[in-house]
């Protein structure tokens, strides 16, 4: 009997230590290189692959079950995944993935909460994507509470799009291929709602200003130095923006009183 008790204990042991465990995975190819990944809780994945030279990765995992994956092509670029580490939580399951390919691209994401969400303090189930092609770009996703959905495509130089998303599963998705284009996307105080940024070209702008609940939004810019504003207050407003050209204004103002 007690041969089996002590057999029984010891698979109980061993499934509980594989359940724990964090899985951490660096490849670098090139010169000067730097790779840190940070695994504190149970269940993460992280993944970093650096093909150039003086490039940095940095991922930082807290909590459980997060998943992280940095790819870099080039050189001099810099990338930087958070996943609630910065703050006690008791939340997880986020994603988030970045791809560069050029020189002296910048890359952040932080998925991190102070707040409770009614899991738990932390950010829960979300999900964030970068990729970036060309020299120069800059992209910053920032997600706080939970069930969030962010992606940021941006093809060309000097580009740069930065996402803000609080409350409950916000919905977002930029792209941007030319030069020095700029999107900057705020989702806060509310839920469910969608913005969609498009801008090819050069030199155009675009803000988008969502509070409140189950907002859209569509922007599309195609030309140069056009500018897109669309700021939602409220509940459920719609909003098209459709610009082709150069040199095009556009100014949307939504609210509910």
């Amino acid at each position: 009997m007690k041969k089996v008790i002590f057999c029984a204990g010891a698979l109980m042991f061993g499934a509980l230590t594989f359940a724990q465990q964090n899985v951490s995975d660096v490849d670098q190819n090139g010169n000067s290189n730097h790779s840190s990944v940070d695994q504190v809780g149970t269940m993460h994945r992280a993944s970093v692959d650096t093909d150039g030279d003086r490039n940095n990765a940095s991922i930082d995992q807290g909590t459980l079950d997060n998943k992280a994956w940095i790819k870099q092509v080039g050189n001099d670029n810099r990338a930087t995944i958070d996943q609630n580490d910065d703050f006690t939580s008791d939340v997880g399951d986020n994603v988030a993935k970045q791809l560069q390919v050029g020189n002296n691209n910048r890359a952040s994401i932080d998925q991190d909460s102070q707040y409770s969400n009614g899991s738990g303090s932390g950010t829960l189930k979300s999900k964030a994507l970068q990729e970036q092609k060309g020299n120069r770009n800059f992209a910053s996703i920032q997600q706080v509470n939970s069930k969030h959905f962010s992606s940021q495509t941006q093809i060309g130089n000097n580009n740069r799009a930065t996402d803000y998303q609080d409350g409950a599963s916000q919905h977002s998705m930029v792209y941007q291929k030319g030069d020095r284009n700029n999107s900057s996307v705020t989702q806060r105080a509310g839920y469910g709602s969608f913005s969609d940024v498009y801008q090819r070209g050069n030199d155009n702008r675009s803000t988008v200003r969502q509070s409140g609940a189950k907002h859209v939004s569509r922007v599309s810019s195609i030309g140069n130095d056009n500018r897109s504003s669309v700021m939602q207050s409220g509940n459920m407003h719609r909003s098209l923006v459709d610009q082709v050209g150069n040199h095009n204004i556009s100014t949307v103002t939504q609210s509910n009183l």
